[in-house]
């Protein structure tokens, strides 16, 4: 009987490694399937036979009992989920999972999971997979958002769908506005003034001690400047003169004089000439005409000329704004400096559309350059041709997304970097997330959020089993299943226009094939040489 449990031994033997080399056959035969995840085989003994006990027995004895094995047998056949190499296809809709969790398709009755992502989209718009079943994931509502976690469905595109228009509601600018954008007008003297020895008068300089002074001034002369203002209004500003009065004495009565009515400039000696600029900046007509002296002295006032004419100088930026029925209307924002720190702004529209609120206003900075005024701007307009009155804001910059609006002096920057309306769209493309959004593109240049697919994850993927065409159906003995999108997976990421690839080792499944090879004949050997025994046991009659 021995001999016969050494054949049954053999026997188990063949038979567990003809499992073994159908796995093998099994996972070579897959190696350019898509998503395939590799098995191995685990074996165990079968049971082992007590033949009694060893020795005289007792608490010295090493063991109680002699036992002998009967067999080997298939333990298990195992699966390894590591993850397979991605194969770059370059279609959208060919999907590689990166991380644990698998794709939800379903057949029509239930969920299946697959890693196995060659998706296409059907005549009807709806994704499924190469033997139709429906891809699952959750639709979008018509704003674009998605609320994961609950029901899924099958992910379906309307590919005839239209983007609605969207009226504009925010207008960006940033950058800077040229400090230095508009001039105020500067008048100076023709010749600068002198003392006796060729020296140039400073402030100090006494008006009697200028080599311009050809009969010296007395009390109770009068030095009459005559001037036309910023306005274009004419004044004359008289100046009477006390003995020893020196240029800062005439030239501080003559400010006194000329800013009584308001900040009309200011009057300045350097280097010997007398400069006059405005406090205004822009177009100006401050001029100083002739200077006059009336009494005993006499003195020789050079004649005054413009050497810097004032300049209103504007930052035109310019955007294109939708109403709600998606019709482009061109504006245009002209940003002109008007004093120091203080920029008036005028919005119009080219096509002549009427602005009812916001058509002008005021922007102020401060001595740093910063917005010292609010930095948003209202603006309503009336864009006609059946479309509702549109109200929109125009932000100033945002210093918590980067942007700033600034006057410096340095170059005029400032520009619309964005606005957020849109006119009508057609669906021209799509693109696929690494959270599985499905994306659409149209031609106005916007995309939108159309569907995400839906993740699976399992508590225990060797619980699950296997139904064939690359799908795994869960069991009681894979635990929960989660279902979600990847971006509430911290492991999990798809990658598009990519395949995950099978998983086999080639290099390894050929070095098991030999070793089951040779394992298959040592068992074969050992029931041949059981018969061998055996026909010497019956031999022994003859």
């Amino acid at each position: 009987m021995s001999l016969i449990r050494s054949l049954n031994s053999g026997v188990s033997g063949l038979k567990a490694f003809q499992t073994k080399m159908d796995v093998i056959g099994n996972n070579i035969a897959n190696v350019e399937t898509a998503g395939f995840k590799s098995s191995r085989v685990s074996f165990s003994e079968m049971m082992n036979q007590r033949l009694g006990r060893s020795g005289a027995g007792g608490d010295s004895a090493p063991q109680l009992s002699n036992e002998v094995g009967l067999g080997v047998r298939v333990a298990s056949i195992d699966r390894d989920f590591s993850q397979g190499v991605m194969q770059t296809t370059g279609r959208e809709t060919d999907l590689a999972l990166e991380g644990n969790g698998y794709f939800m398709v379903n057949d029509g009755s239930q969920n299946l999971m697959t890693r196995a992502g060659n998706f296409v989209f059907n005549k009807d718009g709806v994704l499924v997979d190469q033997g139709g079943r429906q891809v699952q994931g959750y639709n979008a509502d018509r704003n674009g958002n998605v609320l994961g976690g609950g029901t899924t469905n099958g992910i379906r595109i309307d590919f005839e769908n239209a983007l609605p228009p969207k009226a504009t509601e925010q207008v960006k600018l940033a950058g800077n506005l040229n400090a230095n954008t508009s001039k105020s007008q500067v008048v100076q003297g023709q010749n600068g003034f002198t003392v006796d020895g060729g020296g140039m008068a400073n402030l100090n300089t006494e008006l009697n001690n200028l080599a311009q002074t050809n009969e010296d001034l007395v009390n109770g002369d009068v030095i009459s400047f005559n001037v036309t203002l910023n306005d274009g209004t004419a004044s004359t500003f008289d100046y009477t003169y006390n003995d020893g009065d020196t240029m800062e004495d005439m030239i501080q009565a003559f400010n006194t004089q000329l800013n009584a009515g308001g900040d009309e400039g200011q009057l300045t000696l350097i280097d010997g000439l007398m400069v006059l600029r405005s406090s205004q900046l822009g177009d100006s007509s401050l001029q100083i005409n002739d200077v006059a002296v009336t009494g005993t002295g006499n003195v020789n006032f050079p004649g005054f000329q413009v050497v810097q004419a004032g300049e209103s100088n504007t930052r035109t930026m310019s955007t294109t704004v939708y109403d709600d029925l998606g019709r482009a209307h061109s504006m245009i924002l002209e940003f002109t400096q008007t004093s120091n720190n203080e920029w008036e702004y005028e919005a119009k529209f080219i096509d002549g559309q009427e602005i009812t609120d916001g058509a002008t206003g005021t922007v102020e900075f401060d001595e740093l350059g910063q917005l010292a005024s609010g930095n948003t701007i209202d603006i309503a307009f009336e864009p006609g041709n059946g479309a509702s009155a549109t109200r929109f804001e125009v932000e100033l910059g945002n210093s918590s997304q980067g942007t700033r609006f600034t006057q410096y002096a340095g170059s005029n920057t400032a520009k619309v970097v964005d606005q957020d309306g849109y006119t009508q769209g057609e669906l021209v493309d799509i693109a696929i997330d690494g959270d599985g959004r499905v994306q659409g593109i149209y031609d106005n240049g916007n995309n939108m959020v159309l569907a995400q697919l839906a993740i699976a994850q399992v508590q225990n993927q060797n619980g699950m089993e296997m139904i064939g065409n690359g799908m795994f159906r869960p069991t009681s003995a894979a635990g929960e299943t989660f279902i979600n999108t990847a971006d509430n997976f911290a492991d999990a990421n798809i990658n598009s226009g990519a395949l995950e690839g099978s998983n086999v080792d080639l290099a390894k499944e050929f070095t098991e094939m030999i070793t089951s090879q040779r394992a298959y004949q040592s068992n074969a050997r050992v029931i041949s040489t059981s018969d061998e025994m055996l026909m010497e046991a019956v031999n022994l009659k003859r």
